[in-house]
């Protein structure tokens, strides 16, 4: 009798711990699943200055910010300190891959279809939306 009675208290045991650990393996599943979905979205579509900024950026001729800051970038490839090679030519060519930073910042991948380079830049926007631009840094991959 007390066999028995100690066998269903060790099945009982055993089965709560089992519904346990499933449970929080799930949980932890769903978390990991969140977190993988994180990390391959475009973090804010990588424009990452404020809405204030947004403002400013427009009331200083931009009208879309975003994407005018991007493609005047596209045509300033000769701010890149580094030659293409193997017949490439550099240039900010990953539109996507550029991110917009708070306080006019920006960092651009570069690269020529063999290198890539790295480099950050900062703008300024002239009244009329004239935008000047200014190689801080820059680094071969």
């Amino acid at each position: 009798m007390k066999l028995t009675r100690a066998l269903a208290v060790l099945l009982i045991a055993s089965v709560a711990g089992n519904v346990y650990l499933g449970i929080h393996a799930r949980r932890a599943e769903e978390r990991a699943r969140r977190a993988e979905a994180r990390s391959i979205e475009p973090v804010y579509q990588r424009v990452l200055f404020s809405q204030d900024e947004k403002r400013e950026l427009e009331a200083a001729g931009l009208t879309d910010p975003v994407n005018q800051l991007r493609s005047d970038l596209a045509a300033h490839s000769k701010m890149i300190p580094f030659p293409g090679v193997v017949g490439g030519t550099m240039g900010f060519y990953d539109r996507e891959g550029i991110v917009l930073l708070p306080g006019r910042y920006v960092y651009a991948p570069a690269d020529d279809g063999h290198i890539m380079a790295h480099t950050v830049l900062r703008y300024d926007v002239k009244p009329g939306g004239k935008i000047e631009w200014k190689l801080l840094d820059a680094h071969l991959d």
